[in-house]
């Protein structure tokens, strides 16, 4: 039997009723505001999965709470994440058979998020937290398989979605207006709890779903999109939106291979380009909602050092985002794991001023502690000069005089 048009009314009527009528709100201590604009740079973000090294161990829930307060910004979606074996760092779990009809969290997933918020903003004040919410497609479990919601082909069959994960993820209906409201619906459950700042969508987003979910959480909650580098996605989402995750994999021909990528097609190789990325990252944080969260990752070799130092350089000095760099999506482990670089522990502090594009190609932004100098891909190497010595941060070299080669940069600490 399909779901029933009155069972679809109910959970809808659900969304207007408070949350936090069941459970208080956890304590949030500054706004989300303020802990965006508190927190000092580089800001590295967490994409789901946390720090993947012997020296930073994950094993309990303590060390992931410490791992995860080094990044500024963090999201993460219980069904992927657990289906994966891969242990949440807040921890919350719709309640029910099927998570894509649940009202509620589980009261001791509720109890337990709480209490590692709490932690986490105990080690990171200025830590954001946000939750995705499911909307484009799913494990079959997510919802009973007879549900209006799910998207089929013209025999009636539920239509395949991301291949990618532990089992079959298959799409939903995503332009069915009662899913769309069911969508925003948990949005608004999630950050009623008081654990989250806001949502995150996988997957290029969906208008209206992002339309409806801003009416549901308000203009105070956060959202944030995987739109890459798409500027023209941009533009359609920016009245609703606080920032693009931007998931990117730029082809350079100076890339320290990944063996394990070589049978790799060209589609799942996510191909842009520098250019692409440097462009898109100045339009969002140009364009965007405020407060804005603009989370810039590239995918690499972890031992290629300046393809770090580029994705982090670049985002310090087009934006006042966060930086991530992390594994490529098409291995065979989870996605986005990645190592922690001393580069990222550099204290500059806040920006002084936007970054500004010199005659060689270079960009510099002035901060309270030092400089940051980003040379674009293709460019030729470059010497920054500066008057009064400074310490390069990638090697701990001091002078006055570095060459910094394209597809690079550094941070120069006064």
């Amino acid at each position: 039997m399909n779901l029933k048009k009155s069972m679809v009314r109910m959970l809808l009527l659900a969304a207007t009723v408070s949350f936090a009528q069941c459970s208080p709100p956890a304590k949030t201590g500054k706004t989300v505001s303020q802990r965006i604009a508190d927190r000092d740079f580089p800001s590295v973000f967490m994409a789901w999965y946390n720090i993947d090294m012997p020296s930073v161990p994950v094993k309990t829930n303590d060390e992931r709470i410490a791992a995860a307060a080094k990044h500024d910004l963090l999201w993460e979606e219980p069904l992927s994440q657990m289906g994966e074996g891969v242990d949440l760092v807040l921890g919350m779990v719709w309640n029910g058979k099927y998570h894509g009809l649940a009202t509620s969290f589980t009261p001791a997933s509720l109890k337990l998020a709480t209490e590692n918020r709490e932690k986490l903003l105990k080690l990171n004040p200025n830590m954001v937290m946000l939750y995705e919410v499911r909307w484009r497609d799913s494990p079959m479990s997510f919802l009973p398989e007879d549900s209006p919601w799910w998207k089929r082909d013209a025999s009636g069959n539920i239509v395949k979605g991301w291949l990618g994960g532990w089992e079959p993820f298959y799409l939903l209906d995503a332009n069915n207006s009662e899913w769309q409201d069911n969508v925003a619906r948990q949005c608004k459950i999630a950050c009623e709890t008081g654990i989250y700042d806001g949502v995150m969508f996988d997957w290029s987003g969906n208008l209206d779903i992002i339309k409806k979910t801003r009416a549901a959480i308000g203009p105070d909650k956060l959202i944030i999109v995987n739109i890459h580098d798409d500027i023209e996605d941009g533009k359609l989402f920016a009245p609703y939106i606080n920032g693009s995750f931007m998931e990117l994999n730029p082809i350079d021909t100076v890339s320290m291979p990944i063996p394990e990528l070589a049978n790799i097609s060209a589609e799942d190789r996510n191909g842009r380009k520098w250019d692409n990325i440097r462009d898109a990252l100045k339009w969002f944080d140009q364009n965007l909602m405020e407060p804005r969260i603009n989370c810039n990752e590239v995918w690499g070799n972890r031992q290629d050092l300046s393809r770090m130092r580029a994705v982090t350089t670049m985002t310090l000095v087009y934006s006042n985002g966060y930086a991530l760099y992390a594994d490529p999506n098409p291995l065979k482990t989870p996605d986005h794991l990645h190592d922690w670089y001393p580069f990222w522990d550099a204290k500059l502090g806040k920006a002084l001023a936007p970054g500004v594009e010199k005659e060689d190609k270079s960009a510099w932004r002035e901060f309270e502690n030092g400089t940051v100098v980003y040379n674009h891909y293709g460019n030729d190497a470059i010497t920054a000069t500066f008057e009064s010595e400074r310490t390069r941060v990638s090697d701990g070299v001091k002078g006055t005089s570095f060459v910094i080669n394209g597809r690079d940069g550094d941070i120069f600490l006064k």
